[in-house]
């Protein structure tokens, strides 16, 4: 059995190697460069799915991450209100401050308030923060030129200050040093209004976060919404994940990517990537093989005449057909490798801190399983054709 499985093996082969320096070249190599497209195309659409679902950015040296509640994703972490809080904000946020990687922390508490100024009045998202050195910007705006500490929480000093982005002074009409209502409380003076590129288009004020707290109501409990991390370390994120029960620890790119789309996605993409490829390349080697097959036709009477029974020549078209498509498979299996390594370096350059995409070899084994599938799936028709042929008719 098995020699005789290996003198097919050896005829297919032979024929596909004559084919491919013969008259044949044109349509073997198309549907050898059909599958390759494909599979290449399907290598880095799984990796990109991949890489986003199990957050290769981890890795990046460059990291702060984000602690939210667990949430089914349909709202967006970076503006969260009316959802999940956090109790012992401050307490939690001093403990995480003491820990050697971390460079600064911050809760974060997000409120829709009505603000006052003169005889406008607007509702304005408002964003209490704790000022530390090293946090930058919040939501676009600079935290930093908040007092330090939050000092109504550390010395019941209340400091009633508030950062405006553009749009938040231009509908309030309010600049430097005005004096705002936020909630009915008159002692909120505006310590600068945020008009750099980079600020945010939309109405955005920020506050400290305890004024806030007591603002709202929510100092009883000392909620907050999210906490942000400032590290280089991506050590940090495992001891991060241990702070409150049922939440959920994003990096940079992962918030972003969170922010964009939802936990089924990259599933969604990699299953959909794998359909659409295994359906191009069977429609191209199907029409390609089968022209090929209806070209060749002498060889089948050739075989006919040296009393190759019907049976033995279906199995040399299906070794054929399977060895074309498993080329065509480990070709675009290294061509989407590499270009899965371009995705990144692109992604790099232009678009995220972090790449996007898995890199792994295990990708090329992928491809091969795949162009077996394409192979196995064109059998039925090529293996009909043949059977026609063998039989005479046109």
């Amino acid at each position: 059995m098995f020699t005789r499985w290996r003198g097919y093996g050896a005829v297919a082969f032979s024929q596909l190697w004559s084919q491919l320096t013969g008259t044949g070249r044109k349509r073997v190599l198309l549907s050898i460069l059909g599958v390759a497209v494909a599979i290449s195309l399907l290598v880095v659409v799984t990796a990109v799915g991949v890489g986003l679902a199990t957050s290769t950015s981890v890795y990046d040296d460059d990291v702060d991450y984000w602690i939210v509640p667990e949430t089914d994703g349909g709202s967006s972490p970076l503006i969260a209100t009316d959802g999940p809080s956090f109790g012992g904000a401050h307490e939690t946020a001093a403990e995480l401050d003491s820990h050697p990687d971390i460079e600064y922390v911050s809760p974060v508490k997000t409120e829709v308030v009505r603000i006052e100024h003169g005889d406008r009045s607007e509702y304005v998202l408002v964003i209490g923060v704790i000022s530390t050195p090293g946090i930058g910007e919040i939501a676009g705006l600079d935290a930093e030129l908040l007092s330090p500490n939050d000092p109504y929480y550390t010395r019941d000093e209340w400091t009633g200050e508030v950062v405006l982005s553009d749009s938040a002074g231009s509908l309030l009409e309010a600049e430097e040093s005005d004096t705002l209502r936020l909630a009915g409380n008159e002692n909120f003076t505006v310590v600068g209004v945020d008009s750099t590129s980079g600020a945010p288009t939309f109405p955005i004020a920020l506050v400290q976060l305890h004024e806030l707290q007591v603002l709202t109501g929510s100092d009883e409990y000392d909620l907050a919404d999210q906490f942000v991390v400032g590290t280089n370390s991506p050590s940090v994120k495992s001891d991060l994940e241990t702070v409150y029960p049922q939440s959920a620890v994003l990096s940079r790119t992962e918030l972003t990517a969170r922010e964009t789309m939802d936990s089924d996605l990259p599933l969604a993409l990699a299953l959909t990537g794998f359909v659409v490829a295994v359906a191009i390349g069977t429609l191209f080697v199907t029409t390609t093989m089968g022209l090929e097959l209806v070209a060749d036709r002498r060889r089948v009477t050739t075989l006919n005449a040296l009393g190759i029974s019907l049976t033995s020549q279906l199995r040399l078209v299906a070794i054929w057909a399977l060895a074309t498509t498993t080329a065509g498979g480990l070709l675009g299996g290294i061509a989407g490798f590499a270009a899965t390594l371009g995705v990144n370096e692109l992604a790099l350059r232009f678009l995220t801190s972090g790449p996007i995409a898995l890199v792994h070899p295990g990708f090329v084994v992928y491809g091969l399983v795949a162009s077996v599938v394409i192979g196995v799936l064109t059998l039925p028709f090529l293996l009909l054709v043949t059977n026609r042929l063998a039989r005479g008719v046109p």
